[in-house]
């Protein structure tokens, strides 16, 4: 790969996205929260050759389940990424917040390229094509959904109770 070029594994947009990349050979994962703040993981210089890449976040929060106590604590909080090159971590980084409920509707997700806007225009301008072989991505979406404890329930029950009685 020549120096200065990027090469786009997968994006998704400047307004609430993240996108992985390859940038002077070092492998790049960002997290764009709204265009407020980016979160920038960055791995040592790829050797040429075959390589596994991957991105693993560990949420914090107690999840969506608060929110059937008019609760919403548990969602938007942060994490931990960790980037990984062939299984071994090369960069962990702490996510103060994430977004609570969705990315934006008006943006697309981009295997190879990034077509619309990019996640980060100090790295890139659109669209960067992968000019590499792309074996296989996988986006695997592991949904390890945080459970509320029965001490969280005792919690979220004893402040919506305190709630509703500050509304008489």
């Amino acid at each position: 790969m020549p120096e200065n070029e990027l090469y786009v594994i997968y994006a998704r947009g400047r307004f609430g996205g993240y996108g992985f990349y390859v940038l002077k050979k070092k492998l790049v994962f960002l997290w764009n929260l709204v265009d407020l703040k980016r979160v920038r993981w960055e791995g040592p210089e790829l050797t040429a050759g075959k390589h596994v890449l991957e991105f693993d976040f560990k949420y914090d929060g107690l999840g969506m389940g608060t929110l059937a106590f008019n609760n919403m604590s548990g969602i938007g909080r942060g994490g931990v990424g960790v980037l990984k090159v062939d299984g071994q971590a090369v960069a962990s980084e702490k996510m103060d917040r994430t977004l609570p409920f969705i990315l934006q509707w008006d943006e697309s997700l981009d295997i190879g390229s990034d077509t619309l806007t990019g996640v980060n225009d100090a790295d890139y301008q659109p669209p960067f094509k992968f000019t590499g072989k792309l074996n296989k991505v996988t986006l695997t979406l592991t949904i390890d959904r945080p459970k509320l404890s029965p001490e969280d329930i005792k919690k979220l029950e004893a402040a919506q109770r305190a709630a509703e009685k500050a509304r008489e």
